[in-house]
């Protein structure tokens, strides 16, 4: 699965079920983020993060995408803010960069993008030199597919910051991570950082707690998990059909302390430690639509 972040609908989009209808929704949506961390690159001295590679990831849908998906703002509880998924897509990219950096140099020996879409992490953040095994991007077929070609013929082959290892995984498919991982040169008995963003939401209601348990059978004690999920818990959202698709920050205990993760840390956008003085305080609450956790493998 791609960097399936948010959709372009003002609806939570429904669990994609396999990698043939999914191709085409997780290409785009890839092109979507990729856009919106260009627009922040773009603020210069006061961007959140620097993203030199993402324009050209943007593509050409990426404009109309993210435009497209602002006007679902009511559906998250933040009406007339049209800006709010570009605001969110830097805040999160941030936010993640900032949890690369603080575990960076910690013991953490590898590093594994779950659905990497078009991120360029590998790329740009000095802090992947400090994951001696390397970093392994995962995701479909299809995204890995075209992101390669955009860093052959548009970037021309610019070197990864860490031995990088691209890994071709449907998430719903037969054949699991681990085996996957153990073939590209993942070390399973040393401890990771594990990044999920923009995934888990589109599993569906089996496949959101297949990809807890499938990274948790990876994942040595020690480890860390940045994952990003949505909350349908609060406001709109959860009253569509479409909530079971979601991951309460309820289930999400319950599933990582089930499968042997503590020290849970939750936040919502909006929060402190998830708003970067983005986020208009005076207009909303923080959002549980946009959450992550942290969490360590006992």
């Amino acid at each position: 699965m791609a960097e399936p972040t948010e959709p372009p609908a003002p609806a939570v989009t429904p669990a994609l079920q396999h990698e043939e209808l999914a191709a085409t929704f997780t290409n785009d949506s890839a092109m979507m983020i990729a856009f919106e961390r260009a627009l922040e690159t773009k603020r210069g001295a006061d961007a959140l993060f620097q993203d030199p590679f993402a324009e050209a990831m943007a593509g050409p849908k990426g404009a109309m995408l993210s435009d497209l998906f602002g006007g679902g703002s009511a559906h998250f509880g933040l009406p007339d803010w049209p800006n709010f998924h570009k605001t969110w897509t830097a805040v999160r990219t941030r936010f993640i960069d900032d949890q690369i950096q603080k575990y960076a140099g910690s013991g953490l020996q590898q590093l594994v993008n779950l659905g990497a879409g078009m991120d360029t992490r590998a790329y740009r953040l000095e802090a992947y030199k400090a994951f001696p095994n390397g970093c392994f991007d995962v995701d479909m077929a299809s995204v890995n597919r075209e992101k390669r070609i955009i860093f052959e013929e548009v970037l021309q082959n610019p070197a990864p910051k860490c031995k990088l290892a691209t890994i071709d995984l449907d998430f719903l498919g037969e054949r699991r991570l681990q085996q996957e991982l153990a073939e590209a040169g993942f070390a399973a008995e040393k401890p990771s950082l594990f990044v999920a963003e923009g995934l888990i939401m589109y599993l569906g209601p089996e496949g959101k707690f297949k990809l807890i348990s499938d990274v948790s059978a990876v994942a040595a004690p020690g480890s860390v998990w940045v994952l990003q999920f949505l909350d349908p818990s609060e406001g709109p959202a959860a009253e569509t059909p479409q909530a079971k698709h979601g991951l309460t920050e309820d289930e999400a205990r319950k599933a990582l302390t089930e499968n042997g993760w503590r020290d849970l840390t939750f936040w919502k956008f909006g929060e402190e430690g998830l708003n970067f003085d983005r986020f208009p305080l005076d207009k909303f609450k923080p959002c549980a639509g946009f959450s992550f956790a942290v969490a360590v493998k006992a």
